[in-house]
C-alpha cells in the first residue's frame, strides 16, 4: 500500500524579503526627496552669496555627476547630455573666476544654478528608491574608475 498524500502547504513568505522588493519600487519619501535636494539647495544659496565652500561645491558636483547617470538610465530620463555640458561649462567659468578672487556671479549663471536645483528635484521626485541606489553605485564606481585612469580628466578645485 502507498502512503497518502501529504496535504499541500506553501512555504510562508519571508516579510522581509517581500518588503524589501516592495521598497525598491517605491518611490523616494517626501522626506528622502527634500533631504537629497537641500544640500543643493543650500549650496546654491550660499554660492549665490559668494560664500560657497568646498562641501557647498561638492553637494553641486555629486549632484551633477548623479544627474548624468540618471541620463543613462532611460526609465528616468533621458536627452539631457547637452544640458549637463552646459552645466559644467558654467561651473567651470565660475570656479575659474573663483581663482582669481572673483566670487560675484553673473545673473545668468545663477539661474542656470537655481534651475540645476529646480530640476535636480524634480528628478528626486521621479525616481524608485532601486533607482537611486543603482544611479549612486554606479555613479561612485564611474568616478573611483576616471580618477584611478586619470585621462581626459580635467580636476577642478572648489574655492
Amino acid at each position: 500500500m502507498s502512503k497518502p498524500r501529504k496535504k499541500y502547504r506553501p512555504k510562508p513568505v519571508k516579510t522581509c524579503t517581500l518588503q524589501l522588493a516592495m521598497q525598491g519600487w517605491a518611490f523616494l519619501s517626501k522626506e528622502d526627496q527634500e533631504a537629497k535636494a537641500a544640500p543643493v539647495r543650500e549650496a546654491v544659496a550660499f554660492i549665490a552669496q559668494g560664500k560657497g565652500t568646498k562641501e557647498h561645491w561638492s553637494a553641486i558636483f555629486d549632484a551633477l555627476n548623479m544627474l548624468e547617470q540618471f541620463n543613462q538610465m532611460p526609465q528616468v530620463m533621458t536627452g539631457a547630455r547637452d544640458y549637463i555640458e552646459s552645466m559644467q561649462n558654467v561651473i567651470v567659468a565660475i570656479l575659474d573666476r573663483a581663482k582669481e578672487g572673483k566670487r560675484a556671479l553673473y545673473p545668468s549663471e545663477l539661474e542656470d544654478l537655481r534651475g540645476f536645483a529646480d530640476l535636480w528635484a524634480d528628478v528626486l521626485s521621479t525616481v524608485t528608491r532601486r533607482d537611486y541606489y543603482v544611479c549612486e553605485t554606479k555613479t561612485h564606481q564611474r568616478l573611483v574608475q576616471v580618477i584611478r585612469t586619470g585621462k581626459g580628466v580635467k580636476v577642478l578645485e572648489a574655492a
